[in-house]
């Protein structure tokens, strides 16, 4: 058994960052989290493969309190990226154990994000070619200049998605992961039955806001109901889809209390959707530091569960004073980690100096997604090698495995 490094004890402006943070009935040693961040490393069937465990067990090692993975397709139907993980069957779990194993080894808690991308399932190049789920038939721009239209899920495959997502959860656990995180945002499946934009349904399952929000609590009962009282539930929540007629940050407060009785023992709170997220009224939202901040102090502030922000704060400044001053219990850092994931260490340590930042202005790694992320500003030979992990692979200095 590898021993675990501590953190070094910080006395800095910092220290907040450093405190305990309770999960449902787990505890993470700090209040860094991981967020989810779609890097696709996994292979063209969706199992783990060795540079996923290794990009994961990095960040850990790095100092993140909890790791959550990038979203994981519950089945085929709900997988977007043509290297995405997939948790459907029992064939996953060696991969899945290798992970948990290999994340818990550096200390952290180790989480899967679960998705049906629901509307934005791929491959897109054939978007027509078999059904893609979602409420309402309702046409959408998949891509500029290109419009496609979903198919109306019907209450069959409703319970059989609802299924899906308790027996991935139910997997996650046996292959020894301390929890999920139900991905409710960003346009996919979840967050598409709580849009009046997107849920036309006239049945139980749309209409008013009880109708709308059925799905998604029935989701978590389900993931509850299919795992052990200490597995930590979370979800990633559309705090505001930020659209005229759409789900607004006052359905969210009003949700975050029906969550938390369905289950929930985090919330993680986002805005805007894929699509909305290029409206004119939305332009430089996600450039802007803590951006995702207002939301989630709201969320936070209707309910005693803790909740999860990230949204800019990979300056260790921004993420304090967040911290301290808005009612949220962890901050989330997804591109900060990718870049560095010393970040934590270092800003431990009090070496601000070394934490390495992102310098590209276009997003390699976004640019690189389908086919493996990676970071302009990694060292060459780590570009060349494809993914940041155990190695010679720390900016001059080794990181051991």
């Amino acid at each position: 058994m590898t021993s675990v490094p501590e953190l070094r004890k910080n006395d800095t402006v910092f220290a907040s960052l450093f405190t305990p943070l309770r999960l449902g009935h787990r505890t993470a040693r700090n209040r860094i989290v991981h967020a989810p961040m779609s890097v696709c490393y996994g292979d063209a069937d969706g199992f783990v493969t060795r540079p996923q465990v290794e990009h994961y067990a990095r960040r850990a090692q790095g100092g993140a309190g909890t790791v959550i993975t990038e979203n994981f397709a519950v089945n085929v139907s709900g997988r977007q990226m043509p290297l995405q993980n997939l948790v459907d069957s029992e064939e996953r779990l060696p991969g899945l154990r290798q992970l948990a194993d290999e994340i818990h080894r550096h200390g952290a808690l180790a989480m899967v994000q679960l998705v049906h991308a629901g509307r934005y399932a791929g491959p897109w190049d054939v978007y027509e070619s078999r059904r893609r789920l979602a409420p309402s038939a309702v046409p959408f721009e998949l891509t500029p200049g290109r419009t496609v239209t979903p198919q109306e899920i019907t209450p069959e495959e409703i319970q059989e998605t609802i299924e899906a997502f308790g027996r991935a959860a139910e997997l996650c656990e046996r292959a020894g992961f301390d929890g999920v995180d139900v991905h409710a945002a960003q346009g996919f499946l979840i967050s598409g039955f709580l849009s009046p934009r997107t849920n036309r349904r006239t049945d139980e399952w749309g209409g008013d806001f009880d109708g709308r929000v059925r799905f998604a609590l029935e989701v978590v009962r389900e993931v509850v109901r299919r795992t052990g009282p200490d597995f930590v539930v979370g979800v990633h929540l559309m705090s505001d889809e930020r659209a005229d007629g759409g789900w607004t940050l006052d359905d969210s407060v009003r949700l975050a209390p029906l969550l938390e009785a369905a289950g929930a023992d985090f919330l993680f709170g986002i805005p805007t959707t894929f699509e909305t997220m290029r409206l004119p009224a939305n332009d430089g939202l996600m450039g802007r530091r803590g951006y995702a901040l207002a939301d989630n102090t709201a969320l936070a502030l209707a309910t005693s569960l803790p909740v999860v922000a990230g949204g800019g704060l990979g300056d260790p400044h921004a993420a304090t004073h967040a911290l301290e001053r808005s009612h949220i219990s962890a901050i989330a850092l997804a591109r900060p980690l990718f870049t560095d994931p010393d970040w934590p260490r270092k800003v431990s340590d009090g070496s601000l100096d070394a934490v390495h930042t992102c310098s590209c202005a276009t997003a390699r790694c976004l640019r690189t997604q389908l086919t493996g992320a990676v970071c302009e500003s990694w060292p060459a030979e780590t570009v060349e090698r494809g993914y940041f992990g155990y190695g010679n692979d720390s900016y001059g200095e080794r990181a051991h495995s």
